[in-house]
């Protein structure tokens, strides 16, 4: 054998690059269809921002440090479920289900809960659902209930019955411009904003209208999480696809840090990557697939190469980019409400934080205990607590430090000590975290257009991250722009795919 046949390129049918969720399922679909695959990924575990990290047998939400992509402990898995089966992934799903949703007012310090059969029945009746929505949200002079909650259906019909090339125009329309222009009834108008500042909408006024009706015209089911048996919390969304890859023959490298694109003629020729002794490695392909934010390609691809409009669409996305602060604690056991003298029994998975003197409250954040949720989040007999705090609004979109980080958070754990009758009793260890963007509340709603899985100027060049456009919801971007990648690159260039 020459000895220099280690330093020569490996070929491949694909590259991609990056291996959160947006990759993963791009490399499987294309490996179960008998592509010859590799995932170049510079970290040292899949699963970037979607995922989770183990910590003493607790896995953490919210991914790795360097990671990228978006995540969160509920998504709606429209696409995620489409591109499982055409990968024949198996995925372990749970409904995203509890009595009631509870909502915690700050600065009163009260908690108030809607009951979930009546928010989330498919069959339930719509004006009651709205009256209910309306008497939750609408406050204490919320007179005129069913003037209110007929106007509340009124215009969220009205949303959902756009066209899509309606509803694609008003993207860059904010929610509290279109409500300018078409004024409803106060109440009605008071509850639509408070229910969207529960997330993913916050800010509601910020919201874009267009993006808010695709959410109510494409959104079908109801949301779930995953609960693997191998990896627990975020992870296991992750894990399963990283087991199929390697099932269908695909190549997962982790530690590898992409360096290059390789671009001749207009054509992708496959990627350079190193690896933690800077020892070069290239992988030849005429199809790369990046899950990365469209922001970073101009660091692997000449930014002369790119669409004109293709980078500023990126850049534009990640003007939305926003820090989020959470606290983890490891519990020996649940604590106990101080109102009714009982355990938490996650009959309300995840509690929203609703702070301010206006009509319309701030999202401030919110928690949860994903050991209730999914059995690997937490050693058996343990739980897990999560707190979070994202920055926005009159925060803005980064604190000015740490200490004013911990401190928008320390609002919430307050709340909770005095919500809680003995949290800190049930506490065995507890870190902060800091996630730099991206996360997933920073461009899902908000009115800008994102760029392009294609990039029209370098065949075969896909990017199938959160940042990419579409109209699936947060987590299940990834998913959407996955598929639409493998099909262009099946269409475009499957003729040039080897075939054994």
């Amino acid at each position: 054998m020459n000895p220099l046949e280690a330093a020569r390129p490996q070929r491949y049918d694909a590259v991609i690059v990056g291996a959160a969720l947006g990759g993963l399922v791009s490399a499987s679909i294309l490996a179960s269809r008998g592509w010859r695959v590799a995932v170049v990924e510079p970290l040292h575990q899949p699963g970037g921002r979607i995922g989770g990290v183990e910590h003493e047998g607790y896995w953490l939400g919210w991914g790795q440090r360097d990671g990228h992509g978006i995540g969160d402990l509920a998504f709606f898995p429209n696409h995620i479920e489409r591109a499982a089966k055409e990968a024949g992934v198996e995925l372990r799903l749970r409904p995203f289900t509890g009595d009631s949703v509870r909502v915690h007012w700050l600065p009163e310090g009260r908690a108030s809960e809607l009951p979930a059969d009546i928010l989330l029945a498919e069959r339930a009746d719509p004006l009651e659902q709205a009256r209910a929505m309306t008497r939750f949200f609408g406050g204490p002079d919320a007179a005129d209930v069913d003037d209110a909650a007929r106007a509340l259906i009124d215009v969220q019909a009205r949303l959902a019955s756009l066209g899509d090339d309606e509803a694609w125009a008003l993207v860059p329309l904010t929610l509290g411009e279109w409500l300018r222009r078409h004024p409803i009834h106060p109440v009605a108008r008071r509850v639509l904003l408070q229910q969207m500042e529960c997330v993913p909408f916050t800010p509601a006024l910020e919201t874009s209208v267009g993006r808010y009706a695709l959410h109510l015209r494409h959104l079908r089911g109801g949301p779930v999480i995953p609960d693997d048996a191998e990896a627990g919390g975020l992870q296991g969304l992750i894990t399963p696809w990283a087991r199929a890859l390697a099932r269908s023959g695909g190549e997962l490298q982790l530690g590898l840090e992409p360096l290059e694109i390789l671009v001749r003629d207009g054509e992708v020729r496959g990627v350079v990557a190193l690896d933690r002794g800077s020892l070069v490695q290239v992988l030849e392909a005429p199809v790369v697939i990046t899950d990365l934010p469209g922001w970073r390609l101009s660091e692997l691809v000449d930014a002369g190469r790119l669409p004109a409009g293709w980078l500023e669409a990126a850049e534009r996305t990640r003007a939305y980019g926003a820090d989020a602060i959470s606290l983890w604690a490891g519990l020996s056991r649940l604590p106990v409400r101080r109102a009714d003298g009982r355990p938490e029994d996650g009959a309300s998975p995840w509690q929203r934080i609703l702070r301010g003197s206006g009509s319309v409250r701030r999202f401030h954040g919110g928690f949860y205990f994903p050991s209730i949720l999914s059995t690997r989040s937490a050693p058996p007999g343990k739980h897990l607590l999560g707190v979070e705090i994202v920055a926005s609004g009159e925060t803005g979109a980064t604190w000015r430090g740490f200490d004013d980080a911990r401190a928008a958070l320390d609002v919430n754990l307050a709340y909770l000590r005095d919500y809680y009758r003995d949290l800190d009793a049930c506490i065995e260890w507890a870190r902060y975290q800091y996630v730099t963007p991206p996360q997933y509340l920073s461009w899902y709603a908000k009115p800008v257009r994102r760029h392009p899985v294609a990039v029209s100027t370098i065949e075969g060049l896909y990017v199938a991250g959160s940042t990419s456009e579409g109209s699936a919801s947060w987590v299940d971007i990834e998913a959407e722009a996955a598929l639409e990648a493998v099909r262009l690159a099946e269409l475009e260039r499957g003729h040039l795919v080897r075939r054994s």
